[in-house]
C-alpha cells in the first residue's frame, strides 16, 4: 500500500469519527429537548405547587388576564429575574412581595416595596393569611388566589 492510499483511508476514518461525534451531540440534544417538553411548566423545578394566582388585571406587564401562575411553598414576586414570578412593570419593585405556605395557609408579606402590596384592597403592613378568592395587588397588577 502506497502513501496516497494510506492518507485517503486516514482521512475517511477521521471524517467518519467526526460524523459520529456530531450524531452523538444531536442525540443528546434531542433527548434533553424531549425531557423538557414532558416537564410541566409549573413543576419544572420539581417543587410542589401549593396554590395558584389567576391574573385579573395585568397592569403594565405582558401577562394575559386569566393566566394561571403556580405558587410554591415560598414564592417571590418582583421585577428581578431571581424572583419565582417576574413582573416586568415599573410599578413593581425589584423584590416586591413574598407568598409563604405555612400552617396549611398562604401568607402574603410586602418586602418593603415602594408602591405597596394589598390584599382585598387593604395594604399589607405585616404578613396576612389569604384564602381562595382573595385579591392580591402587587404594584399595578391584580391577581386572585385559587386552589
Amino acid at each position: 500500500m502506497d502513501l496516497a492510499h494510506f492518507l485517503l483511508i486516514l482521512r475517511l476514518g477521521l471524517v467518519a469519527i467526526l460524523y459520529l461525534v456530531v450524531l452523538q451531540v444531536v442525540a443528546v440534544a434531542r433527548r434533553d429537548m424531549r425531557r423538557l417538553a414532558r416537564t410541566p411548566v409549573g413543576g419544572a423545578r420539581g417543587r410542589p405547587v401549593v396554590g395558584h394566582l389567576i391574573v385579573i388585571d395585568s397592569g403594565s406587564t405582558p401577562l394575559l388576564p386569566g393566566s394561571r401562575l403556580d405558587l410554591e411553598a415560598v414564592t417571590t414576586l418582583g421585577r428581578a429575574p431571581t424572583n419565582s414570578i417576574v413582573l416586568e412593570s415599573t410599578f413593581v419593585s425589584t423584590e416586591h412581595t413574598r407568598i409563604v405556605f405555612r400552617d396549611r395557609s398562604l401568607w402574603v408579606e410586602d418586602l418593603g416595596s415602594r408602591n405597596g402590596t394589598s390584599v382585598n384592597q387593604q395594604p399589607v403592613a405585616q404578613p396576612v393569611a389569604v384564602r381562595p378568592g382573595d385579591v392580591l395587588q402587587v404594584g399595578d397588577v391584580r391577581f386572585k388566589f385559587a386552589v
